[in-house]
């Protein structure tokens, strides 16, 4: 051993050999640390007992193995939705379909429908029933910020623009659906009708079932196509807009109709809210806001408060709503519809929101659809009957009530079959909504299970007949630079 003095002031070394250094830094450490720890472990179970204080589960027991186990289940389940739908999603768009299908296809592959058919062991082990709850909530908040940013994508200017047209032909492309979907819930569909809920609020739903248009992948699948400029592709956006604005009203007075029981002073008294409601957000949260941001227009540093301003004001916005007596989403979309989307700091934060629930949040939202669509109602014959019929019913009655239309408003007849097509498209709205009739409880598992295949159906159509019409950007009167494509005009072809 050889010791070295260094300079006065500065601490004294002793320098050893490699394998006596080895033992004496194992011995300081096992005395100094490991014996220390230990004691102080065996002092808390010695003098503090075995039992667990008062609100903390025992770790032995169930409760006290559910929530120690909850939280790596959940991310195991979110990691394998999350890479199922992207893969699924990035494959559909490779096939010439919206992303959306191919999410979609991946919650029903998840679900009962197929790994739980197939492997069910597998699909209980991934997706435990300790972990539903979880799942749901955050399912629940993807699609409350779904809501906001389709609410701030909809075409005011186009509306305001061709709001006539748009509205014939949005609410034809409704009407005639939603009285077919009545008729069905009266006749072919009463059979599914769940014992609790009265004939109005099921009728009701069956119509706004089959009259929903999905205006965000609609929005989607015209913009792959390079059609969302033209005037046909702008005009069939305007009616899915329309056509978006009536639903979510529908759907609100349903909502009421069902958690008042019926009774008409409940329904008109939230119906009258929901109205106050949304006049308050248009005229006093939205000048208030706009006034707010414009001190802000230019000034990147007050990100952070700005995207917690409005933050908030989506959550207080669904809140309101889920407390009046309708539905959380509908307020997160009243939300977006007043918000003023021209300022650069909603722009930014409606680019980041954009990533987390489109990349995060919807997947797990489909993948709750996908657990929710038993397989067991499925292998009737009279279900797929039921579905087959309502699929007819529901292409039919949509594409031509909205091309009849078209043509009286003027429209030539490739663009009137056009717009029709665009409004069968269903999508993520239509999936938004039969999920709040199963929560409510106004369909039950197998009419839902038939619905949803519907709405896969119906969106996946909507490119190949596009297609099909031949519809193009210079067949759209891009190239000529005007009109819908109304009659005599063959500028849209």
């Amino acid at each position: 051993m050889k010791e070295t003095e260094p300079s006065s002031g500065t601490m004294r070394k002793v320098e050893t050999g490699p394998r006596v250094a080895r033992v004496k830094e194992m011995g300081s450490y096992l005395a100094l640390v490991i014996v220390p720890v230990a004691l102080a472990v065996l002092a808390v179970r010695v003098w503090g007992g075995a039992t667990p204080g008062p609100g903390v589960p025992d770790p032995g027991s169930a409760a006290g193995a559910t929530t120690e186990t909850t939280l790596y289940r959940l991310l195991l389940a979110v990691a394998v939705i999350v890479s199922t739908a992207h893969g699924l999603g990035a494959l559909a768009a490779r096939l010439g379909q919206p992303r959306v299908i191919g999410e979609l296809v991946a919650g029903l592959l998840l679900g009962p429908l197929v790994l739980g058919a197939v492997l069910p062991e597998v699909q209980g082990w991934v997706f435990p029933a300790q972990i539903g709850p979880a799942l749901d909530v955050l399912a629940q908040l993807g699609v409350i910020f779904f809501m906001f940013l389709v609410g701030l994508e909809l075409p005011l200017g186009t509306l305001r623009r061709d709001g006539r047209s748009a509205v014939v032909l949005g609410h034809a492309g409704i009407a005639l659906p939603f009285l077919a979907g009545a008729v069905l819930g009266l006749t072919l569909l009463e059979r599914y009708r769940p014992a609790n809920i009265g004939v109005v609020p099921f009728v009701l739903f069956c119509g706004l079932a089959l009259s929903i248009t999905a205006f965000p992948v609609l929005a989607r699948i015209l913009a792959e196509r390079g059609l969302h400029r033209t005037p046909v592709g702008a005009l069939g956006l305007a009616c899915a807009g329309i056509g978006d604005i009536t639903a979510w009203c529908l759907l609100t007075f349903v909502i009421a109709e069902v958690r008042s029981d019926g009774a008409m002073g409940a329904v008109a008294g939230t119906v009258a809210l929901t109205v106050l409601f949304g006049l308050m957000m248009a005229f006093v949260v939205r000048p208030l806001l706009a006034g707010w941001l414009r001190r802000f227009a230019d000034r990147e540093k007050a990100g952070n408060l700005v995207a917690m301003t409005l933050l908030v004001v989506i959550l207080l916005s669904a809140w309101g709503t889920e407390r009046i007596g309708v539905h959380a989403i509908f307020g997160a979309f009243v939300a977006g519809a007043v918000m003023p989307r021209s300022s650069p700091p909603v722009r930014r934060f409606a680019d980041r929101l954009e990533g987390l629930t489109m990349w995060l949040m919807l997947p797990l939202f489909f993948a709750t659809v996908g657990l929710k669509t038993s397989v067991d109602g499925l292998g009737n014959a009279g279900v797929w009957l039921a579905g087959l019929v309502i699929l007819v019913v529901a292409m039919v009655t949509k594409i031509v009530g909205t091309a009849v239309a078209g043509r009286f408003v003027g429209l030539e007849r490739r663009a009137s079959w056009s717009v029709g097509v665009m409004m069968n498209c269903r999508g993520l709205t239509e999936l938004v909504v039969l999920n709040i009739g199963l929560s409510l409880g106004v369909i039950g598992p197998d009419l839902f299970a038939v619905l949803v295949l519907m709405a896969l159906f119906t969106t996946a159509m909507t490119g190949p007949l596009l297609s099909r019409l031949r519809l193009e950007p210079d067949l759209a009167g891009v190239a000529a630079g005007g009109g819908y494509g109304r009659k005599g005009d063959d500028r849209a072809g």
